[in-house]
């Protein structure tokens, strides 16, 4: 019955500009890279253009296939950055990176919750546009990604970054109401023209739920994929895991790497992740087990 389940590779495949991420025979990393002074993991770590930049070339040598750029910290209460200073942070690095592509393949995702933001990184080079209000935010980022013809993730949120752990409606059905509102938001971008393959739902670990509402949405990555659009999981050393009960002074590496098999195994498309080197490790032997 294992080896059934190890045999099934039913990702949904990613189109970027000109490529497909496939999520076959495993699912893709993505790397995170913060240029922020105060993200919950690593923040000030990576605070500098040269830092930053060294630390990409790190998780491209450990095998990321996307970087995923951040220039504004969404830990819960984290203090509001203006459009201009998160363009200083992030569309640097994103024009260092751009000559790189000529000898390596990999992707660059901006991570933003600002038209502005991701208007500007798709001109220095960027692929994929990581909305983590899911459009909910900007009323402008829908337009913006259709006029770029980006990629995009749209993550699950309610409320902001100040409120969404306290400040939101209690869900019905966690899964269904997540679904529902990602396919909505899918929606808006295919009425502007926006082709369904480019489109990648992130059920938003983290954002707005309790332990339980994050343990079940993990345990249903396949209704998410069975939405035909490819799915991305972003559970890395987030709090939900300090929460489980004996899991209270892990430092939540060895539980990252086990979620992130679980949902490669589920069917999730692209998995992001701090610890690039231990999750590609990891797909490595899933990988193995399922030739």
């Amino acid at each position: 019955m294992f080896r059934d389940y190890l045999a099934k590779s039913h990702a949904n495949p990613w189109t970027v500009k000109d490529s497909i991420i496939a999520g076959s025979p495993v699912a893709a990393v993505m790397g995170i890279v913060n240029v922020t002074p105060d993200s919950f993991f690593d923040g000030g770590k990576h605070n500098t253009l040269d830092a930053a930049y060294e630390h990409a070339l790190k998780l491209l040598d450990e095998g990321a296939e996307i970087l995923d750029i951040g220039g504004e910290s969404s830990r819960p209460g984290a203090a509001a950055v203006s459009a201009e200073e998160e363009i200083d942070r992030v569309v640097p690095l994103v024009k260092k990176l751009v000559p790189l592509l000529s000898s390596r393949k990999f992707w660059i995702s901006i991570d933003t919750i600002k038209s502005e933001v991701a208007l500007e990184s798709m001109k220095a080079g960027a692929h994929i546009i990581n909305d983590i209000s899911a459009l909910s935010h900007d009323p402008n980022m829908a337009k913006t990604i259709a006029d770029t013809e980006a990629a995009s993730v749209l993550n699950h949120m309610r409320g902001n970054f100040g409120t969404m752990q306290q400040d939101y409606a209690p869900y019905q059905d966690v899964v269904a109401d997540v679904e529902r509102e990602l396919l909505f938001a899918a929606q808006k971008l295919i009425d502007l023209g926006v082709d369904e393959k480019t489109i990648c739902l992130d059920p938003g670990i983290g954002f707005g739920k309790d332990l339980q509402n994050n343990l079940d949405l993990i345990a249903s990555v396949e209704t998410f994929v069975q939405t035909g659009f490819p799915v991305l999981y972003g559970m890395s050393r987030k709090s939900y895991i300090g929460k489980i009960s004996g899991l209270e002074k892990s430092d939540r590496l060895i539980p990252t790497v086990i979620s992130g098999i679980f949902t490669a195994l589920s069917g999730a498309t692209v998995i992001r992740v701090h610890d690039v080197k231990e999750a590609v490790e990891s797909l490595q032997l899933l990988k193995a087990f399922r030739k």
